[in-house]
């Protein structure tokens, strides 16, 4: 089991400011969440994180506690800590049989180097299907088993595939493909997690007129793409260099024509932002 690591001096729960050192989460219980990215002080694409998040819980036994109370719940959090930046997980989770917990904190996070954007990362595949994956649900026995999978092969991140070794999304990311004929190549959005960066990659390649084709990619098709990057709230757009053992270029124009494009839009939404 993980039990959730919190920076910090206080975190919120149900809307009341509490101490850190007297609270350990419990991420063995039946959670929906998100993960908020904090820049410049300011909440990255914070709507389309409590858009997902009710999305998640349309379907379960959990009450939706409304986005102007996960706001105020996040006003708190940064009121009451230092940082400047990093990432909040926001929950939902049990409390009674007619009473669900609002639970937001800031966690471990890691960034990527600045030479990782310029020279790619390595990934490794790992067979898993989620069982929703549209759904953003905790799973804790997947979550020990990649991180261990991931530390144990020394890579950035593992990209799940199913048992006809057809690639669905990374562990905490989407992937993306660029073709000979330079097309963006992805998984169906009903297959995986529908990252908030993926929406905006594909928002860019619709303004770009770049070709996007979603459809199932199998291990073997790896030999006829020469690009490959994945998506997150943590790793925005990143390069890759390597998966298994299949080797990827980094310098593409429409790879770079991305990144600048959602640097862009990053700073779009922070502008807007009071």
């Amino acid at each position: 089991m993980i039990t959730g690591k919190i920076l910090g001096e206080i975190y919120i729960i149900d809307g009341i400011a509490a101490d850190v050192s007297e609270f350990t989460p419990d991420m063995s219980a039946d959670i929906y969440y998100e993960v908020v990215r904090l820049m410049d002080r300011k909440f990255l694409f914070l709507q389309e994180h409590i858009d997902r998040l009710q999305r998640s819980l349309k379907d379960s036994e959990l009450i939706f506690p409304g986005t102007n109370e996960i706001q105020e719940s996040l006003r708190l959090l940064q009121v009451n800590n230092s940082f400047t930046e990093g990432n909040i997980r926001i929950c939902i989770q049990p409390y009674s049989a007619n009473h669900s917990t609002l639970l937001c904190y800031f966690i471990p996070y890691f960034y990527p180097e600045v030479c990782m954007y310029m020279s790619g990362v390595q990934l490794v595949s790992y067979p898993h299907v989620r069982p929703n994956p549209g759904i953003k649900k905790w799973d804790d026995n997947f979550r020990v088993s990649v991180n261990e999978y991931i530390r144990d092969h020394g890579v950035y991140e593992a990209v799940l595939h199913n048992a006809q070794k057809q690639i669905t999304e990374g562990s905490r990311s989407n992937i993306f493909f660029i073709n000979p004929l330079n097309q963006l190549i992805t998984p169906p959005e009903l297959s995986v997690l529908p990252g908030i960066t993926r929406k905006y990659v594909l928002k860019i390649c619709s303004s770009e007129d770049i070709v996007v084709i979603e459809r199932p990619i199998s291990m073997d098709d790896l030999e006829e793409m020469p690009v490959c990057f994945i998506s997150g709230t943590s790793p925005k757009i990143l390069p890759v260099w390597q998966l298994d053992g299949f080797q990827f270029k980094v310098g593409h124009p429409i790879l770079k024509l991305l990144m600048e494009q959602f640097e862009l839009l990053i700073k779009e939404n922070l502008t807007s932002l009071i």
